[in-house]
């Protein structure tokens, strides 16, 4: 079977060295459909929670639901053509959720108490402060977004089975 190339280096390559890292792990899955360069992959039943070491740290499987097969959206690796019903090895970016949390929580609430105090010290006034602490809440949450966005748990199909 040929090794898909992405990014100038072979899957077998990148495999190798996000397993090293740490910071990726390998599932397999059905293809449930499949659009532009995108798949909605199904995993497995055997990628339940606990089948492998890394799975402590994901918690995908868990957050599915009881019973329910994770689903999941992944880009399909250039040169590769993927149809509903293809069964498929994807590779996932594991994110810690303890991070996770504290991002999501903590830097919008940090947002909205410094702009209160900002606001507080410059015009004492408490519309002036709700104004000021609601904009950066939705500034600390738009950042999160687009850093989401770029930086986010990832799925990516690497090769057809």
């Amino acid at each position: 079977m040929p090794v898909a190339v992405v990014s100038g280096l072979s899957v077998r390559t990148m495999r190798a060295m996000s397993e090293a890292a740490g910071d990726f792990h390998i599932e397999t899955g059905r293809v449930v459909e499949a659009y532009k360069g995108r798949a909605i992959v199904e995993l497995d039943s055997a990628s339940r929670p606990g089948s492998k070491p890394e799975c402590g740290r994901c918690r995908l499987c868990a957050a599915s639901g009881a019973g329910a097969p994770p689903e999941l959206r992944a880009t399909v690796a250039g040169g590769l053509t993927v149809t509903p019903g293809d069964r498929v090895e994807i590779r996932l970016r594991l994110a810690s959720p303890g991070r996770a949390g504290l991002l999501l929580l903590g830097l919008p609430l940090a947002a909205f108490i410094g702009a209160l105090f900002l606001a507080s010290w410059l015009w004492k006034s408490e519309p002036a402060m709700m104004a000021c602490g609601f904009g950066a809440l939705g500034a600390a949450f738009l950042v999160l977004y687009l850093v989401d966005r770029r930086r986010g748990a990832r799925a990516e199909v690497v090769r057809k089975l």
